[in-house]
C-alpha cells in the first residue's frame, strides 16, 4: 500500500513539472517563465524526493513539535522461543539468531604462526553458510552488582566474627590474626572489584533468514544458527552455541550491556567516598 502510494506521489509530481514546463515553452513570458521554472525546479526536487526519501518526508510533514517518528511499529519483536528475534516487513518475516562463540585467546598472546593458523581457521568459518552472516564482537559491562553484595555480606561476616572473638576474654592470638586476615582480605577484594570497570568481550554472529511467515522464518534461522554454531564448534574447538533467553538482550537491547544497577552503585560508593 505504502509503495502505491509512493509511486501514486511521484507520477502526480512529475505530471504536474511536465504540465508546467509544456506552458512555459507554449506561452513564453518574461515574467511568468522565470517563477514557472522555479516552480518546474521544485516540483522535480519534491518528485526525487518522493521516490527515494517518502520514509522521511512523511513523518515529517506528521512531526509534533521537534519530535520526529519515523514508525511508531516495534523495530522487532522477541521470538516465542526466546532464541530469536523478528522483523514484518511487508509480507515478509525475517528472523535473525544470534551464535555466541567462546574464544579464549587473543591475538597478543599468539605468535605469528599461532595469528596464521587462526586466521585460516576465520576463513574456514566464513564458508560454513551459504547465505550471509553478520560476525562481530561487542565489548560491554558487566553486571557485578550481585558479585559485589556477596563481597559485602562476607565481610560482614568476618568483622562480626572478629568483634565477637576480640570481645571475649582469653583469645588466642592466632585466631585473632586468622580473622583479622580475613576482614583484610575480603576488604581488599570489594575495594578492588569496586573500583574496576568489569567489562567482557563477546564475538558472536547473527544469522538471518526470510519467510512466508514466522514459523516458516523462525524454523529456517534456528536450522541455520545451530548448524553455523556446530561448524564453529568444530573448526575452533570450542562450545559455541545459539543464544537464548535472557542472554538474547546482551546483543539487542543497550541498557542491558550498561546495566543501570552498575552505574547506580558506582555512583552511590563514589558519593560516599566523597563525603567520607
Amino acid at each position: 500500500m505504502a509503495l502505491n502510494l509512493q509511486l501514486l506521489l511521484f507520477v502526480i509530481l512529475v505530471g504536474a513539472g511536465i504540465v508546467v514546463a509544456v506552458f512555459i515553452y507554449a506561452v513564453p513570458s518574461p515574467v511568468l517563465s522565470p517563477i514557472l521554472a522555479v516552480i518546474t525546479l521544485v516540483i522535480a526536487v519534491f518528485a526525487f524526493a518522493t521516490k527515494y526519501y517518502t520514509y522521511l518526508m512523511v513523518p515529517a510533514l506528521k512531526m509534533k513539535g521537534r519530535t520526529i517518528v519515523l514508525s511508531a511499529d516495534e523495530p522487532f519483536i522477541i521470538a516465542p522461543n526466546n532464541a530469536a528475534i523478528l522483523m514484518h516487513e511487508g509480507q515478509e518475516v525475517y528472523a535473525s539468531a544470534f551464535v555466541k562463540i567462546p574464544l579464549y585467546r587473543s591475538a597478543t598472546e599468539m605468535s605469528n604462526d599461532e595469528k596464521l593458523d587462526f586466521a585460516r581457521l576465520f576463513s574456514r568459518m566464513t564458508t560454513l553458510s551459504k547465505t550471509p552472516v553478520k560476525i562481530s564482537s561487542q565489548m560491554h559491562v558487566i553486571n557485578k552488582d550481585e558479585y559485589i553484595t556477596s563481597i559485602r555480606n562476607k565481610l560482614n561476616e568476618a568483622q562480626e566474627r572478629y568483634a565477637t572473638l576480640g570481645a571475649k576474654p582469653g583469645g588466642s592470638k592466632a585466631s585473632n590474626d586468622r580473622i583479622k586476615g580475613e576482614v583484610t582480605m575480603w576488604k581488599n577484594l570489594m575495594d578492588n572489584v569496586s573500583a574496576s570497570q568489569a567489562h567482557a568481550l563477546t564475538i558472536y554472529a547473527m544469522v538471518s533468514a526470510m519467510g512466508g511467515n514466522e514459523e516458516e522464518a523462525l524454523t529456517i534461522v534456528n536450522q541455520q544458527a545451530e548448524d553455523f554454531a556446530a561448524g564453529v564448534s568444530a573448526i575452533f574447538g570450542v562450545s559455541a552455541y545459539v543464544v537464548k533467553g535472557i542472554e538474547l538482550l546482551t546483543f539487542i537491547e543497550p541498557d542491558h550491556m550498561i546495566p543501570v544497577e552498575t552505574v547506580t552503585e558506582r555512583l552511590k560508593e563514589k558519593a560516599t567516598e566523597e563525603a567520607l
